[in-house]
């Protein structure tokens, strides 16, 4: 993973807005997923060789991916906030962006329905901590921004 390169100061790795923009809602789009916010496979994000290093496992291609979230609790709520996001592009179809990701969660028993209360997650306690987020995106042949590797470090973790 290259991390070294800040776009501000390198004319070389510039990323075009159309881009930027494009691959930022892929960006949306999968956290919007992954909190359940927005219906869709989180696993059709990524290549089908794509690699997600996620708590200590390394995930490769959607299936693994979609079988991984699967086995999240049923009561789980989560939120994943994108802040400070920076680009770097290693040509007009690959982009690395890196960004600051604080996450909340609260897990509950699951409803009737077994699924989390509908209601809202109480704050006190949720944000369960703050990792600096690394990905690697590439355009595919159908013009798609998908996720060729995810991988992140801890930065603040709750007690």
């Amino acid at each position: 993973m290259n991390t070294a390169t800040n776009t501000s100061t390198n004319a070389a790795t510039a990323v075009d807005a159309a881009s930027a923009l494009a691959c930022g809602q892929a960006i949306a789009r999968f956290y919007a997923r992954l909190d359940g916010l927005e219906p869709g496979s989180v696993g059709a994000l990524f290549e089908a060789g794509g690699v997600w290093h996620r708590q200590g496992a390394v995930l490769q291609g959607p299936e693994a991916v979609d079988a991984a979230l699967r086995q999240r609790p049923a009561g789980r709520t989560s939120l994943h906030l994108v802040s400070n996001l920076q680009w770097e592009a290693e040509g007009p179809a690959l982009l690395r962006a890196r960004y600051l990701l604080p996450v909340f969660r609260h897990d509950a028993a699951p409803g009737p329905a077994g699924k989390a209360d509908p209601g809202p997650a109480p704050m006190a306690g949720s944000l369960l901590g703050i990792t600096h987020t690394f990905d690697t995106w590439a355009l595919d042949g159908a013009g798609e921004w998908r996720l060729r590797e995810k991988d992140s470090r801890v930065l603040f973790l709750r007690e």
